[in-house]
C-alpha cells in the first residue's frame, strides 16, 4: 500500500515549510539575541521556557494524540471534545503555572521572572490552541503554517527592533509572548468563518479528558520530564552559561527534526483510519526507514557544517557547541523512531503500557543525566540525552506485545510471521 497520498504529500510540504520558516528564523533571531545577552542571560530565557514546557504539558493533560485522533477518525466527535474541554484547560493552566511564577519571584532575579512572565503567556496561548490539533487532523496544515509564519514575523522584528535600539534585555519578553499570541488569534478568527464551536454537556467530556489523558499523562510528562531534566540538570551543578551553550547545541542538534515530525503526523492521520493490523505494521515499517534516511542526511550535512554556522551565527563564546551537536542530532533520530513507536501504541490504546514504560524511563533519566553531567559537564548532558531516547526507543518498547516494536524495527526479517497471523 502507498504510503502517501497526494493530500498526505502535500499536508506534509506545509507542515515542513511551516517549521522551515519557523525554526530557521528563530535560529537567526534567537543566536541575534544570544549574541546580544550573552551565554548567561541567554540561559535565563532557557531556564524559563524549560520550566513551563512542564506547564504545557500538564495542562493537555495527555490529551493532544487523543484529540488527534478524535478529529482524525470523526471530525464531529473531535470538534465536540476540542471545544468542550476548553475551559478545563484554562484551569489546568493557572493551576499548574501560578507556583512557578511565584517560585521565580522568590528564588530568581528580576530579569529571569520577566521572562517567566512572558513565557507562561505565551504557553497560555499554547495551550488554548487547539486549532492547530484540527487543522493538522483535517490535512489542512497550510492554515497554520501561514498564521504561524506571521506571527513569526511580527516577532522577529520586534526583536531585531529591541536589539538595533539597544534596549533593555527586559523588552525582549514582548516577542516570547508575540510568537504564539498572533497565530493563535488568527487561527481562531479563520476557524470561526467556517465552523461553529459544539457546546454540549462539558462534565461529560472533562471527566473522560482527566481520565483518558491520566493514562497518558504520565508518559507525556516523562517524556517532557526526561528531555528538559539535562537542562535543569545544567542549571544546578553548573552554570547559566553552560546552560545558554548547551541551548545552541539543542537548537542547531534538532532544527531538522521539523520534516520527521511533519512526515510522522501527515502520514499517522492514514494509519489511523487502517483497520488491517498487518497493513499498519507494513506503513509502520516504512515510515521508520523514511525517518532514518532522513536523520542520516540531516546529521551528514551538520558533520560539515555546524562550526561555520556556530561561528557565524553564535560567535566563538559559544563554540564549545559545535561537540555536542551531533550527538544530539542521533538523539534526535532516536526521538523521530520512538515517536511512531509511541503512536502505534496510541492506535492500539495501549495507554497503560505507555504509562508504565515512560514512568521507568523518566525514572532512569534522573540518575544517567546526574551521573552524566557530574562527570562530564557540557558533552556527558549530551551523551545523557542520547543514552536515555535510545533506551527509551530498543529496551523499553521490545517488551510491547511480545516484541512487536522489535519485529517492526527489523521488518524483512518478521514479514513472513505478520502474514502467518
Amino acid at each position: 500500500m502507498q504510503i502517501f497520498s497526494n493530500k498526505i504529500f502535500s499536508n506534509s510540504l506545509w507542515m515542513m515549510l511551516e517549521k522551515v520558516i519557523s525554526i530557521f528564523g528563530l535560529i537567526f533571531v534567537t543566536s541575534y539575541v544570544a549574541k546580544y545577552i550573552g551565554p548567561e542571560n541567554f540561559g535565563k530565557i532557557v531556564l524559563a521556557a524549560t520550566l513551563f514546557n512542564f506547564v504545557q504539558t500538564l495542562t493537555w493533560f495527555g490529551n493532544q494524540e487523543i484529540l488527534f485522533k478524535r478529529v482524525s477518525k470523526n471530525k464531529k466527535m473531535g470538534l465536540n471534545y476540542l471545544f468542550n474541554t476548553q475551559k478545563l484547560r484554562i484551569l489546568l493552566f493557572f493551576l499548574f503555572s501560578t507556583p512557578i511564577l511565584v517560585g521565580l519571584a522568590c528564588f530568581t532575579d528580576r530579569l529571569t521572572l520577566i521572562y517567566g512572565i512572558a513565557t507562561a503567556s505565551a504557553t497560555f496561548f499554547l495551550t488554548q490552541d487547539i486549532y492547530t490539533i484540527y487543522n493538522n487532523a483535517v490535512l489542512q496544515s497550510y492554515i497554520n503554517a501561514i498564521t504561524n509564519m506571521i506571527g513569526l514575523s511580527v516577532a522577529l522584528a520586534v526583536r531585531y527592533l529591541i536589539i538595533y535600539l539597544e534596549l533593555d534585555y527586559a523588552y525582549l519578553a514582548i516577542p516570547i509572548l508575540l510568537v504564539t499570541f498572533f497565530p493563535y488569534v488568527l487561527k481562531k478568527w479563520i476557524y470561526n468563518k467556517n465552523e461553529q464551536p459544539l457546546l454540549n454537556k462539558p462534565k461529560k467530556y472533562w471527566k473522560y479528558y482527566i481520565f483518558a489523558g491520566g493514562s497518558l499523562v504520565v508518559s507525556t510528562l516523562a517524556i517532557s520530564f526526561y528531555t528538559q531534566i539535562t537542562s535543569l540538570m545544567l542549571a544546578k551543578l553548573t552554570t547559566l552559561k553552560e546552560l545558554g551553550i548547551y541551548a545552541v547545541a539543542v537548537t542547531l542538534g534538532t532544527a531538522w527534526s521539523f520534516v520527521n515530525i511533519s512526515v510522522i503526523t501527515s502520514v499517522l492521520s492514514k494509519i489511523y483510519q487502517i483497520k488491517d493490523d498487518q497493513m499498519s505494521y507494513a506503513l509502520i515499517a516504512k515510515l521508520n526507514g523514511i525517518v532514518i534516511a532522513i536523520s542520516l542526511s540531516a546529521m551528514t550535512a551538520l558533520f560539515f557544517l555546524v562550526n561555520t554556522i556556530i561561528q557565524w551565527l553564535y560567535g566563538s563564546a559559544y563554540l564549545e557547541a559545535q561537540y555536542l551537536v551531533l550527538i544530539l542530532a542521533l538523539s534526535t533520530m532516536c526521538s523521530g523512531l520512538g515517536t511512531v513507536s509511541a503512536r502505534l501504541m496510541i492506535k492500539q490504546e495501549s495507554y497503560h503500557y505507555i504509562s508504565k514504560k515512560m514512568a521507568l524511563v523518566a525514572l532512569s533519566a534522573l540518575p544517567i543525566s546526574y551521573v552524566m553531567i557530574k562527570c562530564y559537564g557540557l558533552q556527558g548532558a549530551a551523551y545523557s540525552v542520547l543514552l536515555i531516547e535510545f533506551l527509551s526507543l530498543t529496551l523499553f518498547n521490545y517488551f510491547y506485545k511480545n516484541g512487536l516494536i522489535f519485529k517492526i524495527h527489523f521488518y524483512p526479517f518478521f514479514k513472513k510471521s505478520f502474514q502467518s497471523n
